[in-house]
């Protein structure tokens, strides 16, 4: 019995050795499998994390990437807009002057550089109304060469259109307001539309013009021409009801008066209210 529980306590303890060492290696070997599971997933941690710096950095590249080809768009765009906008403008420019060119064919006389007579059929209209609505006087001039046709066929045509030209020069300077017109009515006869202007006004008008033009003959390859002019003017006043045609056909009446009294000279029509 004695001999026993010795025998027995170096059993159990031997065994209990054995269990210890073995939980023991269970235990290191476990730590192990965990400290290799910490290592493993740290280290796929660290390269989910490369993975992740390297999608960002490659992310802020295709961002810059994407901003710099819409900023290069966008200047491209501008650049072309301003393109467009230049040629717009050329073509605006170009339009427009040959809406002008086109409208000085249809308002100038191409000789003298008056009005023409196209021209004049319109004006000599708005200026009645004006003058018939403000009550105002509207007097009308026309002016004839004398012997214009002598003129051609002793010195030419050529030398014909050089008088033309020096007398609507004289003509254009003895306007001074704006609102005065002149006009190349046909061949060697000239109008004068003259607005707020009452009949001495435009018979003072006429009178400082021929007495111009008589002083100094025009000069054509040295020659000297001398010309002289004849002047008919009828005035429209609210006193009489008359329309455009009548007053240019007073004004005529009243040229041919001037040119029956001997030319260079000039003579006026008075309406007489019915």
């Amino acid at each position: 019995m004695t001999s026993f529980i010795p025998q027995f306590n170096m059993s159990f303890l031997q065994g209990f050795s054995v269990g210890f060492i073995f939980c023991l290696v269970l235990l290191i070997f476990c730590g192990y499998l965990c400290n290799r599971k910490l290592v493993a997933d740290k280290k796929h941690l660290a390269e989910e994390l490369t993975k992740a710096q390297a999608a960002n950095e490659l992310s802020e590249q295709a961002r810059q990437l994407l901003l710099q080809e819409q900023q290069t768009s966008q200047d491209m765009l501008e650049e072309k807009v301003q393109e467009r906008t230049l040629e717009l403008n050329i073509a605006l420019q170009e339009l427009e002057e040959a809406n002008h060119e086109l409208e000085q064919k249809n308002t100038l006389d191409e000789l003298t550089g008056l009005f023409n007579r196209r021209f004049y059929d319109q004006k000599i209209v708005a200026e009645y109304r004006r003058s018939k609505r403000n009550l105002t006087p509207l007097s009308l001039v026309l002016i004839d060469i004398d012997h214009f046709k002598a003129v051609n066929d002793t010195h030419g045509h050529l030398a014909g259109d050089e008088c033309l030209v020096w007398v609507s020069e004289h003509i254009k300077n003895s306007l001074k307001r704006s609102a005065d017109n002149a006009f190349r009515y046909g061949g060697e006869e000239f109008c004068l539309i003259l607005p707020d202007t009452n009949g001495q006004g435009a018979i003072a008008l006429a009178e400082v013009l021929r007495k111009r033009i008589a002083k100094q003959p025009c000069l054509y390859k040295g020659i000297e021409i001398a010309l002289t002019i004849s002047s008919g003017i009828s005035t429209y006043i609210q006193d009489v009801d008359i329309l455009p045609e009548q007053i240019f056909a007073g004004a005529d009446k009243a040229l041919y008066q001037a040119k029956d009294a001997g030319r260079n000279q000039t003579q006026s029509y008075q309406f007489i209210e019915e």
